[in-house]
C-alpha cells in the first residue's frame, strides 16, 4: 500500500509511455520540439507491464492511466493495455491523448481492455488549433473523439485549456459541442510545464473565471444544475516510460 506523509493512500498509477508527441502545443513545447530520449532509455513494453504488475499485486493500485507525450505513438500500446487488463485484481484502465490517430485505433484499444479515455481539445476553430498546436490536425482530433464514443470508451472526457485572448471566448461553443455528443467537458488551468519557460501568469485563465465564460449564452441557463463539484485531489503514484524517472 502506498501512503504519503499525511496518511493518504494512493490507488492510482499514472504511466508515461513516451516523451514524444506529434503536436507542438504552445503551452507545452517550442516549435522545433524537444530532444527526445534515445530509444535505449525508454522502458520496453515488458518493463512497463512488470512495474504495473508490482503496483497492482503488491501496492494496492486500482487504476492505471496511460499518458505521454502522446501514448498513441507507442505501436505496442494495445499489448500493454491487454497485459494490464489481465492482472488480478483487474485495474481500471484509462488513456489521455491528443486524439490524433484515435479514429484508427479506438476499437482495437477497447477490445484490448481500455475502459475510458480523455482527449485534449482546446478549440473548435481550425485557425486557432493551428496557432495553438502548430499543426493542421483539428479534423483528426474530432474524428478520434467520435471513434472513441462509437467504440464504447464512455464517458468520453474532453480536457480543455483556456488561454487569455486566444480561445477563452470559446467556452460556450465547446460546451455545446460536447453536450450535443455526450462528451464530458473539463476545463483545466494552464500549468507552467512548458520546456521553453514561456509560461506567463497573465495569459492563464483561472478556474474562478470559467463559470462566467458561459453567462453570455442564454441557452446555458440550466447548465449550472449539471455541474459536479470537483473532488478533492487524491495522491497518486506515477512512473514514466524511462528508467530513473518519477
Amino acid at each position: 500500500m502506498l501512503t504519503d506523509a499525511y496518511g493518504r493512500v494512493a490507488t492510482d498509477l499514472r504511466v508515461s509511455l513516451t516523451d514524444r508527441c506529434n503536436l507542438r502545443c504552445a503551452y507545452c513545447m517550442p516549435p522545433e520540439g524537444l530532444d527526445w530520449l534515445p530509444k535505449p532509455e525508454v522502458l520496453t513494453g515488458d518493463e512497463i507491464v512488470r512495474l504495473i504488475t508490482i503496483g497492482v499485486e503488491a501496492l494496492g493500485i486500482r487504476e492505471v492511466r496511460f499518458t505521454g507525450g502522446e501514448p498513441l505513438l507507442r505501436p505496442d500500446l494495445a499489448d500493454i493495455i491487454a497485459a494490464t487488463a489481465a492482472l488480478e485484481p483487474r485495474p481500471e484502465i484509462s488513456l489521455t491523448t491528443n486524439g490524433i490517430g484515435l479514429d484508427r485505433r479506438a476499437a482495437g484499444l477497447r477490445a484490448a481492455g481500455l475502459d475510458r479515455i480523455n482527449v485534449s481539445l482546446d478549440t473548435l476553430r481550425p485557425e486557432v488549433f493551428r496557432k495553438l498546436t502548430r499543426r493542421d490536425r483539428l479534423d483528426d482530433v474530432l474524428a478520434g473523439l467520435a471513434a472513441a464514443a462509437a467504440a464504447g470508451l464512455t464517458p468520453v472526457k474532453v480536457n480543455t485549456v483556456l488561454m487569455r485572448d486566444l480561445n477563452d471566448d470559446e467556452a460556450p461553443e465547446l460546451l455545446a459541442y460536447c453536450l450535443e455528443r455526450g462528451y464530458e467537458l473539463r476545463f483545466i488551468e494552464q500549468m507552467p510545464l512548458d520546456a521553453q519557460h514561456g509560461w506567463k501568469r497573465t495569459e492563464m485563465v483561472t478556474s474562478g473565471e470559467f463559470s462566467p465564460c458561459f453567462l453570455p449564452r442564454s441557452s446555458f441557463q440550466t447548465i449550472s444544475s449539471t455541474f459536479v463539484a470537483p473532488r478533492p485531489p487524491r495522491p497518486s503514484s506515477s512512473t514514466t516510460g524511462r528508467p530513473g524517472s518519477a
